[in-house]
Formats: structure tokens, sequence, C-alpha cells
């Protein structure tokens, strides 16, 4: 009797799992390279997920907490010096999955330099629900830059997914202000992005 119950229970078990999909499997570990940042990073969960990705497991997450802060925001990053991109123009790439975003999300690329440039998506906020799709920003790239920061961010409730991050080359900028030498104060940073993929 007890062994025709369990046989019943594991059947039912195997039809709910089918039916609804694996049980997430998340670490809370931050991808290698990559840290969090923002006004209310404490308010967002961040790591690797090993269920939803896009390729091949991980992908990098970001998912707000339940009290989160209605006008905070986390961002999960990495940063580097972009020796090889100085004086061009470069796109980012992502790509990118949301649920329930009430808020806002974005991929978000900062340059450091005297005339840097700044983009976070918030001028064309993304919302809402939404299976794997890439997601671009173009930026320049200065000569005299010395740090690359670029990420996702997540403003208010919802989870985003991030994965196969890229960087391209776009058509040649000419920019007139330079450092002597563009290797001072990078603090050491990597001159290249890395574990794109997580």
């Amino acid at each position: 009797m007890i062994r025709n119950i369990l046989f019943w229970m594991l059947v039912f078990i195997n039809y709910v799992f089918q039916i609804f999909g694996q049980v997430s499997q998340v670490s809370y570990e931050l991808p290698a390279e990559w840290f969090r940042a923002g006004n209310s990073s404490q308010d967002y969960e961040m790591g690797l997920d090993y269920t939803i990705f896009y390729g091949k497991a991980p992908s990098g997450f970001i998912k707000s907490r339940a009290n989160f802060s209605e006008y905070g925001f986390g961002i999960l990053m990495q940063e580097f010096f972009p020796k090889d991109y100085l004086g061009k123009q470069v796109r980012l790439t992502c790509t990118m999955k949301y649920n329930n975003v009430l808020g806002w999300t974005g991929i978000l690329i900062q340059v450091y330099s005297i005339n840097g440039m700044y983009d976070d998506m918030r001028n064309r906020k993304i919302t809402g629900t939404s299976g794997w799709k890439e997601i671009n920003s173009i930026v320049n790239v200065p000569e005299d830059t010395t740090v690359l920061a670029f990420g996702i961010l997540l403003s208010g409730e919802g989870t985003v997914w991030l994965d196969e991050c890229s960087f391209e080359l776009m058509e040649d900028a000419f920019f007139p202000f330079s450092i002597v030498n563009p290797n001072d104060g990078n603090s050491g940073l990597p001159t290249y992005p890395t574990n794109l993929s997580f």
C-alpha cells in the first residue's frame, strides 16, 4: 500500500515537473569580473542562473527583492581599460530576457573621459516581459578614456537575465583630445572585457 502511494506520488511529481519545467537553479555568487553597483544594490539579488540562459549555461541575472526602494536601482556590471577601442566608436550588444519589469531596465555603458558618454537607456526604457532579444548601445571612446564600464541596470520590480555580451568596432571616429599616456590612471584594470557569456 505504501509503495503504491509512493509510486503515484513520484508519477505526480514527474508530471508537474514536465508541465511547469525545471526548478530554477541559481547561484548568488557574482560572475567572475562582475560586481554590484547602484544606489540601492542591496534591494536586488544578483548572480548566475543555470536553468535560464541563452546559448549555454549560465546567464547573469538581477532580480528585485520584496522590499525594494521605489526610486532606487541596482546594476550588475564590470569595467576595463579599453586599450583597443581608444579613439573609436564601439557598439555593445547583449542578449536579454526579462520578466514582469514594472519599473524599467536597460544595458548600461559609461565612458570615463573628459568628454565621456553615459547611456543607461533611460530615454528608451525596457519594461514588461520578453523572451531573449538583442539590445545594443553605441558610444564614442575618446583617446583619453581610462575606464569603460558596462552592465545591466534594473530599477523597480522585475527580473532580468543577461547573456552573450560583445563589443564591435564601428566606423572610425576622430577625437582631438588625448592624454600623454592613456595607460595612466587605469588602476590596473584588464585591457579587454571578460566573461561575457558568464
